[in-house]
């Protein structure tokens, strides 16, 4: 119960952080409750941008993938992060700058403004679909975890409903600031919690290297590579999931909010370079965690992998420690949530309910994205209520459909010849491929290397479908008046 106890506690200080933002008046207008005023500094936009994408992902999640599948894991995390500061600030550094002279509050707004009314309904609808699976892994994650740390008492269904009640509580009341100062205080707790049980996994048989060769010894299997032959991980699966974690991070809603919050250029590049740097320290230390822990808890199978990082925690450290490094695991998940159900609402009420009811008053807004955080975390507990996929798989499958819009969102601000047609064809392609893989063949087809597919995963081909769908059609149509409107904004030069 200690570590239900210290969790609690955490998801206090967040309910405060909510409040303290409501007090200050940053939730009075729908650009103070959207995206803060536009006046998030430096530290808190580094840690809050860290802590809504390290998620039980990142921490649950990528254990249980090292546990299971070994050092592949490794290639896939330096693949996807080590270039994916500088690709979101390529790609970003646009949103930041013109979002200030446009004034835009959501995802669809650059989409609809370069693209037209259709890309901005589309966009929205994509993204809520694309998180769902990644919302439903980040509450597996923390409905497992409270099951282990507190040995049944608070059983896997009681545990769904535990942090989005807290989350749905800060959101509703502190909006984007709420969110930013709750998300800085979790990033800079689970930075030191996974750094500690890191240390501690690694002295526990004598260091990195010594526990290395002992897993080495056990386990020959998970420092495989290769082709095919029976390897756990095959080249094209590594860079099938790279450049789905990779690309789909750059599209989700959480890089669109910071730019749109952050209070100067400097603050956003300081954001976005930062952010590889260490989520590739963090995310590696959990990754490792797992690859050691098949030593020290051995013969996990299915589901049970999910609850790795915190028996590790259980057996090495005392229990009041041990509660503390889950729970920077929690806070991981939490801040996730805060931010990707956050930036769901913002498309909801601005993209949706605003070309619906133009003429709506800001107070309006504000009420249909509090509504859109409430009924969001409702679904995504239902869905999580039977677990079947484990938490990485889940959240690869969220990455790789959220993907599809890349180049939309490319071709918005760097491609003058990108058309209407050819951004709703790329979208409408490549989602459409994802969910059709997924239904013929499951996850194993959307994330695995596929006979049928001439040895790649469903999310690698339904990628180069979209590619190839966004520049032909784009060729094949001429940008009509609502592509031309703003071209000199989108085209300017950063």
């Amino acid at each position: 119960m200690i570590a239900a106890i210290i969790i609690t506690l955490i998801c206090s200080v967040s309910i405060f952080a909510g409040f303290l933002a409501f007090r200050g008046g940053y939730t009075k207008s729908a650009d103070s409750y959207f995206v803060a005023g536009s006046s998030l500094g430096h530290f808190v936009l580094i840690f809050s941008l860290l802590a809504s994408f390290m998620s039980a992902f990142s921490v649950f999640g990528m254990a249980s993938l090292g546990y299971r599948t070994g050092f592949g894991t490794i290639f896939v995390l330096t693949i996807n992060l080590v270039p994916l500061g500088y690709l979101w600030y390529y790609v970003h550094k646009k949103t930041y700058v013109i979002s200030k002279v446009r004034k835009w509050q959501s995802m669809g707004a650059p989409f609809g403004e370069r693209y037209g009314k259709e890309m901005r309904v589309l966009i929205p609808v994509v993204t809520v679909l694309a998180s769902i699976p990644y919302l439903v892994a980040q509450l597996q994650g923390i409905g497992l975890m409270l099951e282990t740390m507190s040995d049944g008492l608070v059983p896997y269904k009681v545990g769904l409903f535990f942090i989005p009640m807290f989350i749905a509580m800060y959101l509703v009341m502190g909006g984007m600031k709420g969110a930013a100062w709750a998300n800085t205080i979790q990033g800079v707790f689970f930075f030191f919690m996974i750094s500690l049980l890191f240390f501690v996994v690694m002295a526990k048989n004598g260091g990195f290297i010594a526990t290395m060769d002992l897993v080495s010894q056990e386990h020959p299997n998970l420092f495989q590579l290769g082709w095919a032959g029976g390897k756990v991980w095959n080249y094209p699966m590594v860079f099938g999931f790279a450049v789905a974690m990779c690309i789909g991070c750059v599209c989700f809603p959480q890089p669109y909010m910071h730019a749109f919050a952050s209070n100067s250029v400097k603050g956003f590049k300081l954001m976005s370079i930062s952010f590889g740097a260490l989520a590739t320290f963090l995310i590696m230390g959990t990754i490792m965690i797992g690859i050691a822990a098949t030593v020290i808890v051995p013969g996990l199978k299915g589901l049970q992998v999910d609850k790795v990082y915190g028996m590790v925690a259980t057996s090495l450290l005392p229990t009041w420690l041990a509660s503390l490094a889950v729970a920077g695991g929690f806070t991981a998940a939490m801040s996730t949530v805060n931010g990707l159900v956050f930036g769901n609402a913002m498309n909801v009420s601005n993209d949706l309910y605003k070309l619906v009811k133009p003429s709506g008053s800001e107070t309006e807004y504000i009420k249909v994205a509090r509504v859109t955080v409430v009924l969001l975390l409702a679904v995504c507990v239902f869905i999580a209520w039977d677990p079947k996929t484990p938490v990485a798989e889940l959240s690869v499958i969220a990455f790789g459909i959220m993907a599809v819009t890349f180049f939309a969102l490319w071709g918005a601000y760097y491609w003058k010849r990108a058309t209407r047609w050819g951004a709703i064809a790329s979208i409408l392609v490549g989602a459409g491929l994802n969910i059709y893989f997924f239904i013929i063949g499951g996850k194993k087809m959307v994330l695995f290397p596929s006979a049928e597919l001439y040895n790649l995963n469903g999310f690698l081909v339904a990628f180069i479908a979209t590619a190839i769908a966004f520049f032909v059609v784009s060729l094949l149509t001429k940008p009509g008046e609502t592509e031309k409107r703003y071209l000199d904004y989108f085209m300017i030069k950063v």
